[in-house]
């Protein structure tokens, strides 16, 4: 046998939650996606600032160009350098080679320039300004006159390299701190996560330990949680109603057997002293018989109860006149009742069909008439009656005994339940609860009022169409 003490279960790190490795996986997809938007913006920027740069290029050389084929290339130089404004290469750096050999150039040179068409220049060395004797970053356009003079205009592009450069350095930044910000909310879902779900584990532990009235805690922290959270305490509820229910049961079987087996053991104990006596000894196998077959119905009724509460025994529906069934019920009991000096009265108007199990809707009328006659004194005086109320078929047993408190109605449907637990009156206390379960199972109503004297019991099922027969 191993001498190591328990382990404790380790308690889950924020870092394992789910909540951040979904962030995490989040936060990767959108940074990819972002990526992706950056580098199409990026392309998009500069292939539209580039077009807005070779459509100036363009319209200054159709100007050059006019000039030089109206006047020659000669007196374009020429003008170009009386005006000292051309000379300010702030816009665009022009180059002009006339056929005489005049040439204008406010920083651009002829290597810088193709025979015609548009052309590229890279800076060769770190570039501090925009000023054209440093090697600048410049698209340059070239073309010829109709006297064969080079004309060239240029610009400075520097600028839309700098541009990309901050949009890419804005997109890296921003994409950065959208991580760490999803990495944040993901460590602090994670914790939400944690403390809930702590809270439900000490809940679960106290349940474990035999707390069986503790339940989920229920903190707000979100919709799905906080109805898990119900849903779990609705089933503890009836987890905890339900042994509730089978100690209670366990107690009253415990409670009504004591007694007939006690009778039993006496009457074995007769039996074994009086084993001479033929006629005390034979009376007492007989009474002993008697409490044995007690004990018997009482255990059947007990599973029939269960099988009926629990929906195992399933109801062998037909259409029923539940008129006859109480008038068929009632000439049954009315000799017994008579004999005791009571009366049974059944009023049986007809109430239309209703869909049912024959064998319970009848044991639970004799339940019910064997219950008034227990406790409905002597003599005696029953009445049955069904009807037709607001559609549906109603039966009422009322009897006019001592009735039963307002506060004890509902406790009389329970198994094994006693107003008076110090009666000792035989009876197995299952009658109400049976019939209860039946109404249940039936989808009726059951309900006790005053009959003033008495009890008044009546039960509601609801009316099947008034074409279906009866069987």
């Amino acid at each position: 046998m191993s001498s190591k003490p328990p382990t404790r279960a380790r308690r889950p790190s924020v870092w394992s939650t789910a909540s951040l490795r979904y962030a995490a996986a989040f936060s990767a997809l959108f940074g990819l996606g972002a990526a992706a938007i950056v580098a199409a913006v990026d392309y998009g920027m500069l292939r539209f600032a580039e077009a807005e740069v070779r459509e100036g290029l363009s319209h200054q050389m159709e100007v050059m160009r006019a000039d030089a084929d109206r006047r020659g290339g000669a007196a374009l130089v020429a003008e170009l350098n009386a005006q000292a404004r051309n000379r300010d290469a702030r816009r665009y750096l022009l180059l002009v080679e006339a056929p005489d050999g005049s040439t204008f150039s406010n920083g651009l040179t002829r290597m810088a320039v193709n025979d015609s068409g548009f052309r590229r220049n890279l800076p060769t060395k770190a570039r501090q300004t925009r000023w054209p004797d440093q090697a600048p970053n410049m698209l340059v356009l070239s073309d010829h006159a109709a006297d064969s003079a080079l004309l060239a205009v240029g610009r400075d592009i520097q600028h839309l390299d700098e541009l990309r450069g901050g949009v890419r350095r804005f997109a890296l930044w921003s994409g950065f701190s959208l991580i760490l910000l999803a990495l944040a909310g993901g460590w602090f879902s994670g914790r939400l996560f944690l403390r809930r779900l702590e809270g439900v584990n000490q809940a679960v532990g106290r349940i474990i330990a035999g707390q069986t009235s503790a339940r989920l805690p229920a903190e707000g922290l979100g919709r799905e949680f906080d109805e898990l959270a119900a849903n779990l305490n609705r089933m503890l509820d009836r987890q905890e109603a339900a042994m509730t229910a089978l100690k209670s049961l366990s107690e009253g079987v415990a409670h009504e057997l004591r007694a007939p087996l006690n009778r039993v053991r006496n009457q074995l104990e007769q039996v074994a002293a009086h084993i001479e006596d033929v006629e005390t000894r034979d009376d007492a196998i007989e009474r002993a018989l008697e409490e044995t077959d007690q004990v018997s119905a009482l255990f059947e009724a007990l599973l029939t109860l269960a099988r009926i509460e629990s929906g195992g025994d399933v109801l062998r529906v037909s259409y029923l006149d539940l008129a006859a069934i109480a008038a068929t019920v009632g000439e049954i009991y009315r000799p017994i009742v008579e004999e005791s000096g009571g009366s049974l009265t059944v009023t049986a108007e007809p109430c239309g069909p209703v869909a049912g199990d024959a064998a319970l809707l009848q044991q639970a009328m004799a339940n019910l008439i064997e219950n008034a006659v227990f406790h409905g004194g002597a003599p005696a005086k029953i009445k049955v009656t069904t009807g037709l109320r607001d559609g549906q078929t109603v039966l009422s047993v009322a009897d006019h005994g001592r009735g039963v408190p307002v506060a004890e109605r509902e406790n009389i449907l329970r198994r094994f339940y006693r107003i008076n637990p110090g009666d000792l009156r035989p009876g197995s206390g299952l009658g109400l609860a049976m019939v209860a379960a039946v109404i249940k199972a039936h989808e009726g109503q059951l309900r006790l009022s005053d009959n003033a004297p008495g009890l008044a019991v009546e039960i509601t099922l609801p009316s099947a169409p008034s074409s279906c027969r009866p069987a």
